[in-house]
């Protein structure tokens, strides 16, 4: 599997868990019909709740419905994550693939699983370039860079990974814990170090 494919599915499979733990949120606020579009993934019974307003919660704890009941909000952001996650791993290298990828991702969107878009829409772009020949990094990046380059994408993958664990864990512990907002914030922040190196590199790792 190329580089480029596997930084894809890296990006595709931290929007999907996004969307499964905040449908598993919004499963677990049961039968109710919620007040608005704009939902928090997590019930009243939580600190995180009770301290934030809708508006100013974090990203993983706020989410966009179009279904007017959390439980089935939830079950659909379950289910829709996990295609999202399923669908870049076989098939967003093939024809229609990024389109389809996308679709889901908006559908993911509409029924609770979280703001993910923006990486979604960078998994896409990036996606664009899997079966390509990569012309323009042969051409222009001497092989001392290239490699170069590409002895970084391994280490920006570890680096992605760990903060991506770290990110879910926020989520789930910080539900009644808010001091750990101020640590997903930095986290939040840093991931963009990785994803950077991540597709520079894996454009470099395939182009050699």
């Amino acid at each position: 599997m190329k580089a480029t494919r596997i930084v894809v599915v890296a990006f595709a499979m931290l929007c999907g868990l996004t969307g499964i733990i905040a449908g598993y949120f919004e499963i677990l606020q049961g039968n109710v019909t919620p007040d608005g579009l704009i939902i928090s993934t997590i019930g009243p019974e939580h600190s995180m709740f009770r301290t934030y307003s809708i508006y100013d919660l974090m990203e993983p704890y706020s989410a966009i419905t179009i279904i007017p009941n959390f439980l089935l909000t939830g079950i659909a952001s379950i289910i829709v994550s996990c295609l999202v996650i399923l669908w870049a791993i076989g098939f967003i290298h093939k024809k229609y693939g990024i389109i389809i990828f996308l679709f889901l991702s908006i559908i993911q969107l509409l029924v609770g699983g979280a703001f993910v878009m923006d990486l979604a829409i960078i998994t896409s772009i990036t996606a664009t370039r899997i079966n390509k020949p990569l012309r323009w990094w042969r051409s222009h990046l001497s092989d001392k860079m290239k490699r170069s380059l590409a002895m970084m994408w391994p280490w920006s993958l570890m680096f992605y990974i760990i903060l991506s664990i770290v990110l879910l864990g926020i989520t789930i512990l910080g539900l009644d814990n808010v001091e750990l907002l101020d640590y997903l914030d930095i986290a939040a922040t840093l991931m963009f170090i990785p994803i950077i190196f991540l597709i520079i590199g894996g454009f470099a790792y395939d182009s050699i």
